[in-house]
């Protein structure tokens, strides 16, 4: 089977859930990842800050001469009409993927979990309404999750007095059964979200964003998909470019079940 080089790209740990997702897929991949460790959240910046942040990503990963890039963030993925003339290299963002399944629910009030730029953008319910009229997005914004989330170790009772009061202020509006969680950080703590909130679903979109990709760089269906990411050094290889820790993501690459990387590089 022919080798993808695919590219991803994140402001922090977040999009290892996407990483993860195209591990599972079975398909001969070289991933180079890259997160801006040093200004995670994103979602707390302005947007010519975010498209800024981003376009520095993006030139390393067409050195690196990437088939095409997940932007496995929903923030940039927010900016991603002025990312793509910008671009030489395709773009797959992760709101587009999330909101085609959302939409096909047919659920009238489905939930939002996100950064502050995220929800404040409104793509979600845009792109949910254009495809379902009937669908109402309910958004509920975190400053501080995705931050707490890609900061090794963890402070457990932050993150879980964080994720309580997302859900309460969720439960306010009455009608949602269904969360999207609109932050790749997200899913990485998701079993909280499940043990604080069991009478909702929480969707997490990485892998809709992964076949996404590999349908970009011309794998048309992927292969049936595996209980654990391939582990073999044939199937996956992994380059790590980050402006933070390397150590913090041997940590979080562990914890999501990712093979380890063969390359770490400083961004």
């Amino acid at each position: 089977m022919q080798r993808h080089r695919i590219g991803v790209i994140d402001s922090g740990m977040g999009g290892l859930t996407v990483v993860r997702s195209l591990c599972l897929a079975g398909v001969p991949l070289d991933i180079v990842y890259v997160g801006d460790n040093a200004n995670v959240p994103y979602g707390n910046r302005p947007l010519t800050e975010i498209v800024a942040l981003t376009e520095r990503m993006l030139d390393v990963l067409d050195g690196r001469r990437v088939e095409a890039v997940a932007i496995a963030c929903n923030t940039i993925s927010a900016t991603v009409d002025v990312l793509e003339s910008r671009s030489k290299i395709p773009l797959v963002d992760i709101i587009r993927p999330a909101a085609r399944a959302i939409a096909g629910l047919s659920e009238p009030h489905v939930g939002l979990f996100a950064t502050e730029f995220t929800v404040q953008s409104g793509l979600h319910a845009k792109l949910i309404h254009k495809a379902n009229p009937a669908v109402t997005v309910h958004g509920v914004a975190s400053a501080r999750l995705a931050a707490l989330i890609d900061s090794m170790p963890w402070d457990e009772a932050a993150i879980r007095e964080e994720i309580a009061s997302m859900i309460a202020k969720m439960r306010r509006v009455g009608l949602v059964r269904t969360v999207l969680l609109g932050c790749t950080h997200y899913p990485i703590v998701q079993n909280v979200f499940e043990e604080l909130a069991p009478d909702m679903r929480f969707i997490d979109p990485a892998g809709l964003q992964a076949n996404e990709v590999l349908r970009a760089v011309g794998v048309a269906t992927a292969p049936a998909k595996s209980s654990q990411p391939a582990s073999e050094e044939s199937a996956i290889s992994q380059e790590v470019i980050t402006s933070g820790d390397p150590a913090a993501y041997r940590q979080m690459l562990d914890k999501l079940g990712i093979p380890p990387a063969q390359r770490f590089t400083q961004l």
